[in-house]
């Protein structure tokens, strides 16, 4: 991946390396973003969970268009129709719910941060991997989200999306910052 990014650098437009402050604008606008987000947290859970249902429900209107392509094909129709009317069904249940959503959402996700911290640690042992310690600590930070989730499920569910949504804001908005001042060098 560093390499990736050295690559790029190295290749980048020379427009690119003038408009240097663009990424960092919008790096601070999402490092802002996410510092809100872990803020108020139930906020952005709920926000986030009617967006995706509202996302999920125009899908589900795609797929239902896309079903009438089937011309002559019955099967594939029906199949389409029924697979838009499930779809439909989950996006407004998304829409219409969206705490009883989040809670649910945030079950789904402390197991499968128990199962892959547990899968994680027994791979690494049983593969006998480089740098083993990597991969256990990886794995007993995933056990311990999980165990952290679980614990106060169902109230985790209302504030854990939202931080989880931060952080990844915060995380992703200093990786633009950082490709800005990169470009800032370029263009020095």
């Amino acid at each position: 991946m560093q390499r990736q990014f050295d690559m790029f650098m190295l290749e980048a437009p020379d427009v690119l390396a003038v408009h240097w402050q663009w990424p960092i604008a919008l790096g601070v606008i999402l490092m802002i973003l996410g510092l809100v987000a872990i803020w108020k947290a139930t906020a952005a859970t709920i926000l986030y969970v009617r967006v995706l249902g509202l996302l999920i429900f125009i899908a589900a209107a795609m797929v239902f268009g896309f079903s009438f392509a089937f011309s002559g094909y019955w099967t594939e129709f029906f199949v389409h129709v029924l697979w838009a009317m499930l779809i439909g069904l989950v996006g407004l249940i998304l829409l219409l719910r969206p705490a009883a959503s989040a809670e649910a959402i945030t079950l789904m996700v402390a197991v499968y941060f128990l199962i892959s911290g547990l899968m994680t640690i027994l791979f690494a042992h049983a593969g006998h991997v480089d740098n083993l310690w990597i991969y256990v600590t990886e794995g007993f930070i995933n056990l311990g989200l999980g165990v952290l989730l679980l614990a106060g499920w169902p109230v985790t569910g209302l504030w854990a999306i939202g931080t989880f949504l931060g952080v990844d804001l915060l995380f992703k908005g200093s990786a633009i910052v950082a490709l800005g001042l990169s470009l800032r060098a370029i263009s020095a």
